[in-house]
């Protein structure tokens, strides 16, 4: 906008409003521009809510187009007080017995190695080197051994620190436990398993002797062994070093809670309400697309304006395709649960939508689940597969429908905003043109005025 401004003194005319009136006329365009460049941008917004919603609809039949993600799997046991067990999509349905291992007599849990000083000391300050000089703990942790320099003057507490800040530690928790008389370090193993034992070594100085105290392997007591779990999975005997025992059958996690002689049986289910679960997820995002798209393609007769993809063609087009591929058959499954239909998911006549009957889905579930299966994850023909490319064609970074069409969208918008650049420029020259006419024209009336007065006062003086 111009800065120059008219004073209209002399024609007593108000310029600025004249101006400014004339300035609105010229302007109409960039408005019309404006509005233009709104709208384009309502429809990008549109677009990106669209492929938001396209694409949590591809995660959904993402979790239905393959036989491994449809499936999913329940673990039940006999007695939760022995284990626990957990199953993943993977785990093949089946009776699990879990009894005694043949060596160890009984279900065996997995155990980390302690050990604990056995005379203590009368204080945690109690200094455990008087020598004068340094001594050494050395210690052994799962093959790795480590000798600590305890320095002249250190205390029981120190010595604990000394192990724990070892940045060499391979494993081990040192500890003070006051007895009720004395006070006593415990080293304890990180982890289970036959193989983390510990050992006090040969090079340990700290023996008794010279004014220490006695930190030998003969001063320290045995208190938990470290060992592994042992059990007996359908008549196989299984050894591990962790009470959670996975990999044994392909999804299944046993961990274990207790020891027992008993045995515990683990049941892996289809998981029925999951699975429903997952289909009704799939068919709520697909309503989220067809209903997004209704409510942004009205069309207001009243105002005479339509949403922002009211006759847009890349978003009808993928209504269409969609509802196209929900009516598919799939041959692959039998002929009673071959369409969506035939499960209990059907279309609405008058939107598009598809509609759960939960009674029919869960009875086709329960007795015939593995044909369900094929309706969706039978590869490049089953509807969750169908549905899952379409989703991701139209979704692409670079080549989808969909980013194509914003992309598009924005090319316009970007020349509409450059039009109005252009515009705004020559206005504002219209405007500084006007102005300086306007002073011309008061520059002008102020010079005939001056001479008015001045003729005015001459023929004065003549008559007097």
């Amino acid at each position: 906008m111009s800065t120059f401004s008219v004073s209209g003194l002399s024609s007593g005319i108000n310029s600025d409003e004249i101006i400014s009136k004339l300035m609105e006329l010229e302007r109409r365009p960039v408005s019309l521009l404006q509005s233009k460049k709104t709208a384009y941008n309502d429809k990008i917004t549109a677009y990106s809510d669209l492929a938001s919603k396209v694409s949590a609809f591809k995660t959904a039949a993402d979790s239905l187009k393959t036989t491994s993600n449809f499936y999913a799997k329940k673990a039940s046991v006999s007695d939760s007080t022995v284990l626990d067990a957990s199953a993943t999509n993977s785990s093949p349905a089946g009776s699990y017995t879990i009894a005694s291992h043949s060596t160890a007599g009984k279900i065996q849990l997995a155990q980390t190695e302690q050990k604990s000083h056995t005379a203590g000391t009368v204080a945690l300050t109690t200094s455990v080197n008087d020598s004068g000089s340094g001594k050494v703990f050395q210690y052994t942790y799962a093959g790795t051994q480590r000798s600590i320099t305890v320095a002249n003057g250190t205390t029981l507490e120190g010595l604990r620190d000394l192990v724990n800040s070892d940045s060499g530690n391979p494993g081990v928790t040192a500890t003070v436990i006051y007895d009720g008389s004395v006070y006593k370090l415990a080293l304890t193993g990180n982890d289970s398993g036959s193989a983390k034992t510990i050992s006090i070594d040969a090079g340990t100085t700290l023996d008794g002797t010279g004014s220490t105290v006695n930190f030998t392997s003969s001063s320290f007591t045995t208190n938990q062994t470290a060992q592994d779990a042992m059990l007996r999975i359908n008549g196989i005997d299984i050894t591990s070093s962790s009470n959670t025992v996975s990999g044994v059958v392909a999804g299944l996690t046993i961990t274990l809670k207790k020891e027992s002689t008993s045995s515990v049986t683990v049941a892996v289910t289809n998981d029925t309400d999951s699975i429903k679960k997952k289909i009704e997820d799939f068919v709520k995002a697909y309503n989220d697309v067809i209903n997004y798209v209704a409510s942004k393609s009205t069309w207001d007769s009243t105002s005479r304006t339509g949403g922002p993809l009211f006759g847009d063609a890349t978003a009808r087009d993928v209504v269409r395709r969609l509802k196209e591929l929900a009516i598919s058959t799939v041959s692959a499954a039998s002929s009673d649960v071959d369409s969506l239909t035939k499960i209990g998911i059907t279309t609405n006549s008058k939107d598009g939508t598809l509609s759960v009957n939960s009674t029919t889905l869960g009875d086709k579930l329960a007795s015939k689940i593995d044909d369900v299966v094929k309706l969706f994850a039978t590869t490049t023909t089953g509807i969750a597969n169908l549905m899952w490319s379409y989703s991701d064609t139209v979704t692409k970074s670079t080549d989808g429908a969909l980013t194509i069409r914003k992309s598009g969208l924005q090319t316009v918008v970007n020349n509409i905003a450059g039009n109005i650049t252009s515009l705004e420029t020559r206005l504002n020259k219209i405007e500084d043109d006007l102005r300086k006419r306007f002073s011309s024209l008061e520059t002008l009336l102020n010079g005939l005025t001056s001479q008015g007065t001045f003729l005015s006062s001459q023929i004065t003086q003549w008559n007097k």
